[in-house]
Formats: C-alpha cells, sequence, structure tokens
C-alpha cells in the first residue's frame, strides 16, 4: 500500500484555508518532510520507479487496524503495539497545524535554497547516472519536495517579489521541461494555487495582492514559462491506462485550470498565455477528441477544454479574431454529432452548450459571420432544428447571434467598415435561413409544437421564447420590404388563400409574449422605485433601467418590433388592438416601447427616455428608424 492511501493530500497551509477554490490537486507528505518535522520517520523510497514513490505502508496500517479493534474502551492509543515509524505517522497528524509557519523574506529565502539544492543535485544525479532511476530517484523526491513547499506563498502573494529578486523564476520555469513529468506539473500545480482568486481575493479584493499575482506571471513569462507550457501540455499522454496516464490527465487538468485563473485575473496575461502556448491550436483539436476508449462519450479535459475555449472567446475580442475559419468549422463538426439525440450525462451536456457558446462568440464578428457561411453552418441550423432534440433549442441561441448586426461602435473595438461587413453578412444568413424553409421550425418552436420530449424541453429551455422572438424580428428587419424574402416572414401573420386561420394563433402568441414581458418589466420597475433612494435620481434612473433589462425589457422591444411589422395590414392590427386592450395595453404602449429602444441604441448612455415627440411617433416611422 502507497501511503497516498492514508494521505489523501498534503495537508499544507494552502489546503487547509483554501476552502473556495474548486480545483486542487493535493498530494501525500513525502517521508522526508515526516522525518524533518521530528515524528520519527526513517525515510526510504522505491529504487526501481523513474516516477518518485515512498515504500510500502501495509505494515503500519495492518497495525493501527488490529490495535484499534483490541482497544475495548474505544479510546486513542498511544504507544502500545505501535513502531517508531506508526507513531510518527499518527504525531504528523496531531500537528499538522504546526506545519502553518509564518512566511517572511528569510524563510521564502530558505525554501528557495532548498530548491536550488535539490535541482542542483538532481541534475548532477540525472547525469551521472542517465540509465539507473535508482540513483537519482532519492534526490527527485527531494525536488518534488521542495517544490510543493513553495505553495505556502499562496498564502501571502505579496512575498512573490522575493522570488525574482532571488532568482528563482528561470529555475521553476525549467522544471516545467524537466524529464519527469510529475516535476513539470509541480510547478504547474504551483501557479495554479498562486493564481487562484482565493489567493489574491480570499478576503475582499486586494490591489496589492492582485497586483503582486499579475507581476509574477508576467516576470514567469518574460522567461518563457508560456513556451514551455505548451511544450509541455503537447508532450502529456491522455491516453494512458496507467498512473502515469492519470497523472498527465491531471497535468492537463491543472494547465486549462491556470488559464481559467488568468481569465479571472487579468485577460491580457491571458490572451498572453495563449499566443506563447499556442492553445487555441490545441483546444481545437481537443474539443472535438475523446479519450475514452471504444466509445463516442465526452471524457472529462474534453469538457474542459470546450468550457475555456468558451471562456476565452467571450472574454477576448482578440482571440475571437484570431480564431480562423477552420475553428469554426470544428466547433459545428462537433455540434452536428447531436444532431438526433440529446445528451444522457450532464458532462456531455456541457460539453454541448459550451460549444454552442463558443460558437455564438465567433459569429458575433463580421469574419466569423462570413466563416459560418462558408461552412455551411446555416444549412446545419436548419437540420438541427428539424430534430424534436435539445440542439434545435440550442441552435436558436446560435441564429440569434449569427443574425444580429454589431451595436453601433461606442467602444473602438469595431471600426464602421467592419460593422458594415457584418451588417451585409447578417443580411446573408437571413436569406440562407429563409431560402433553407428555416422559418417552418422557427415558428414551430415559437408555438412549442412536438412530442412529450420537446414540451419537457420548452420548460427546461424557457429562454428558447426569446431567441425565437429575436430571430424573427431580424428577419423582418434584414429582408427589405416589398421583396419576396421579407413577404415570407410576413405571411406567418397575415391571412392568406391557402392558410386563412394559422395567422392568428402566430398573432396571438407574439401579444401573449409581449403581455407578459410587460408585466414582469413593470414589476422590476415598480420594485426599483420602492426601494430606491429618491436623492439620488441618476443613480435610481440606471438601477431601474437595468433591472427591467434583467426582467426581460429587451425580448418585450423585440416582440414590439414584430408587433409593429404585421400590423401594417389593417386586419391585422384591428386583431391586435383588440388582444392588447384585454391586457390593458395598446399601441401606443408598443409604440413608446419602441421609441425608447431606438434613442437608447443612439444614446452613449444606459438611458435614453423617449421625448414627447419621439412617444407620438406612429409604427410606420419607428419602423423606418429601426
Amino acid at each position: 500500500m502507497d501511503i497516498n492511501d492514508i494521505f489523501n493530500e498534503t495537508v499544507t497551509h494552502t489546503t487547509l484555508n483554501a476552502g473556495k477554490n474548486k480545483r486542487k490537486l493535493g498530494g501525500a507528505p513525502s517521508m522526508r518532510e515526516l522525518k524533518e518535522g521530528g515524528y520519527g520517520i526513517v525515510d526510504s523510497s522505491d529504487a526501481t520507479a523513474k516516477r518518485t514513490r515512498v515504500e510500502d505502508a501495509d505494515d503500519a496500517v495492518d497495525a493501527a487496524e488490529e490495535y484499534a479493534s483490541s482497544d475495548n474502551e474505544g479510546g486513542r492509543f498511544f504507544s502500545d503495539g505501535l513502531t517508531s515509524k506508526e507513531k510518527g505517522v499518527m504525531d504528523w497528524v496531531d500537528h499538522a497545524d504546526e506545519l502553518d509557519a509564518t512566511l517572511d523574506p528569510a524563510s521564502v529565502q530558505r525554501l528557495v535554497v532548498r530548491l536550488e539544492r535539490a535541482v542542483s543535485k538532481n541534475t548532477t544525479d540525472r547525469v551521472s547516472h542517465p540509465d539507473a532511476p535508482e540513483k537519482f530517484v532519492e534526490s527527485e523526491a527531494e525536488l518534488d519536495e521542495a517544490i510543493q513547499r513553495l505553495q505556502l506563498l499562496a498564502n501571502d502573494v505579496q512575498l512573490l517579489k522575493v522570488l525574482d529578486d532571488l532568482g528563482a523564476l528561470p529555475t521553476l520555469v525549467g522544471l516545467v521541461a524537466h524529464e519527469n513529468a510529475d516535476i513539470a506539473l509541480d510547478v504547474i500545480q504551483l501557479t495554479v494555487e498562486i493564481t487562484a482568486e482565493d489567493a489574491w481575493n480570499s478576503e475582499g479584493e486586494s490591489p496589492e495582492e492582485r497586483a503582486a499575482v499579475i507581476a509574477f506571471i508576467s516576470d514567469m513569462a518574460q522567461n518563457e514559462f508560456f513556451v514551455v507550457l505548451g511544450q509541455n501540455l503537447r508532450r502529456l499522454n491522455e491516453g494512458g491506462e496507467s498512473s502515469e496516464g492519470e497523472a498527465d490527465r491531471q497535468g492537463v487538468f491543472q494547465t486549462l485550470a491556470l488559464i481559467e485563473n488568468l481569465v479571472s485575473l487579468d485577460v491580457s496575461l491571458a490572451e498572453q498565455a495563449v499566443d506563447g502556448m499556442k492553445l487555441l491550436d490545441w483546444l481545437q483539436h481537443r474539443v472535438a477528441k475523446s479519450f475514452v476508449q471504444n466509445t463516442t462519450q465526452v471524457d472529462s479535459n474534453q469538457q474542459y477544454a470546450a468550457e475555456i475555449t468558451s471562456i476565452l472567446l467571450q472574454a477576448s475580442s482578440k482571440l475571437r479574431e484570431q480564431a480562423g475559419s477552420t475553428f469554426i468549422d470544428t466547433l459545428l463538426q462537433c455540434l452536428a454529432k447531436y444532431r438526433k439525440h440529446t445528451p444522457d450525462e450532464d458532462i456531455a451536456l456541457e460539453h454541448l452548450e459550451n460549444i454552442v457558446e463558443s460558437i455564438c462568440m465567433l459569429v458575433a464578428t463580421a469574419r466569423g459571420k462570413q466563416a459560418f457561411l462558408e461552412a455551411e453552418g446555416v444549412e446545419l441550423l436548419v437540420l438541427l432544428q428539424k430534430q424534436p432534440q435539445v440542439a434545435r433549442l440550442l441552435s436558436l441561441k446560435i441564429l440569434d447571434y449569427a443574425l444580429t448586426p454589431p451595436s453601433p461602435n461606442r467602444t473602438g473595438e469595431t471600426s464602421n467598415a467592419e460593422t458594415a461587413h457584418a451588417d451585409t453578412e447578417s443580411r446573408a444568413i437571413a436569406k440562407r435561413y429563409i431560402d433553407a424553409s428555416g422559418l417552418k421550425y422557427l415558428f414551430s418552436t415559437l408555438m412549442h409544437h412536438g412530442k412529450s420530449n420537446m414540451k419537457k424541453l420548452y420548460k427546461a429551455y424557457p429562454e428558447s421564447d426569446e431567441r425565437a422572438v429575436n430571430c424573427i424580428a431580424w428577419l423582418l428587419r434584414l429582408t427589405k420590404t416589398g421583396t419576396p424574402l421579407h413577404w415570407r416572414v410576413l405571411a406567418k401573420f397575415v391571412p392568406s388563400p391557402a392558410d386563412p386561420s394559422s395567422w392568428k394563433s402566430h398573432v396571438d402568441r407574439i401579444v401573449e409574449l409581449n403581455t407578459a414581458y410587460s408585466e414582469r418589466v413593470k414589476e422590476a420597475e415598480d420594485q426599483v422605485q420602492s426601494d430606491s433612494d429618491l436623492e439620488d435620481e441618476e443613480g435610481s434612473a440606471e438601477e431601474r433601467y437595468l433591472s427591467r433589462m434583467d426582467a426581460g425589457l429587451f425580448t418585450l422591444q423585440m416582440t414590439d418590433t414584430v408587433i409593429a411589422f404585421v400590423a401594417k395590414e389593417e386586419q391585422v392590427k384591428e386583431h391586435i388592438e383588440q388582444r392588447l386592450k384585454r391586457k390593458g395595453r395598446s399601441l401606443a404602449d408598443v409604440c413608446s416601447e419602441l421609441a425608447e429602444y431606438i434613442a437608447t441604441k443612439r444614446s452613449d448612455t444606459l438611458t435614453a427616455p423617449a421625448t414627447t415627440t419621439s412617444n407620438s411617433k406612429d409604427l410606420s416611422t419607428l419602423l423606418l428608424e429601426l
């Protein structure tokens, strides 16, 4: 039995106090640590293993269990029947809290000296005995222990500067390329601990602590840390079935966890890491490849790679632009696998949702929309919407992002030319979708048609109503009035000889959503008004607007847009007025909300109250302004 079976993770100051971090990779206390702590442990190691292991502890466990079973009083046992080694183990547990020594520059210097000595000795042993692992296994254990002790710095990150002052950063970077992958993973785990939010935001964000961690990672980057980290990522073999394969899978997991930490810490550092590691290329390959043997199931690191892809693309416009057309093609291939089935396992469903989120981030850009068209992404969406599976509803989100042109340029992220390009691509996507007969399935989703399994999915994904309304509104706006394309959308809401009745159900559904969201927005506004400080009128107005947005103001305005288009037909207009009147609303309310939407889009502030003049405009005038 390995002593790891007794202690599942190292008891350090970091692990004792890191309750928030959901991703920890602990290790057992080494024999050397127990010996030097004064707990009577005699050091021993396996002379044949390349990766560091400690000797079996079966005798300690068997003796402890035998004595415990003979203790009729059920009390603690101390020395009777225990060897000195067994006493040391028990004493180490009793005094684990004593390991939390207070750090200061002097103690950090001692840790660095110990690390440098361990590196020097291990290098010498490996050079002297390259073909005899038993000759350097002891020095490798000492090196492993020296690196793990540095994790104490996660509890006082302002001492990280001492590492740089002492020249330890090149040593740490060099260890990422160590022949023993376990040593490299120790360094990665160290950086994960230091960059975790617990390390710099444990008791409320500290600018000084955050700056210290950013400076540490920046200094590591200057020593080619990200380049070496990318090389190490590619040498890890996740397909192995041995303990080494499991360690390599943990190494991939920890590397991705570091990237996630960097996004929270500083997006520019995350961008630098992605560039240095050439991570987008690796992610593109990994999100599509499963290491579960003889099956199409999603493995945990495959799902995590999809999650990291989604996080990076959401956080960085630079990375969205860097992701090429081949990336979106790979994501669409992953999406196509779910065309005819809904994932049974949570991990597969999360993988699918992250794939969808990543595609949405890419098609929000002009280049992404163009690549989406070239990869026949619109046709894939129609195929997905034909099937009564979860992908039908998730595909609406992609269609919504693909149809939506960029907002007017306020941040400087996109030029006017890029905005115009994206608008052109959005119109091309609208045309392609209508030509592919997508309207049939879009309105089927709006009306919640489908078998029993779809009824369950509609309840699980209530946002599908919002997505469907948004898509219809954009299809009406992106097609020119009077053209066959525009009429094909409008025909769903107006009577025709071929279908004299279904138009009413479509109109009633839009009015139903309009009144429902109107009530939700009104409730949110009333709640903010009752809770707000009347003296701070500007702050209250902004808070009220944000609260209304959370309640569904945008979806309300999209239903207003659809109503404005279809109410141009007199028969439809009368029907809408009757339906609105039953709920205490009128077309004047629709005009007022549309005017606010237009004014807000043109304004540089969150709120732009509609003026009396704009409120008095009729629907036709407002449609022209849209």
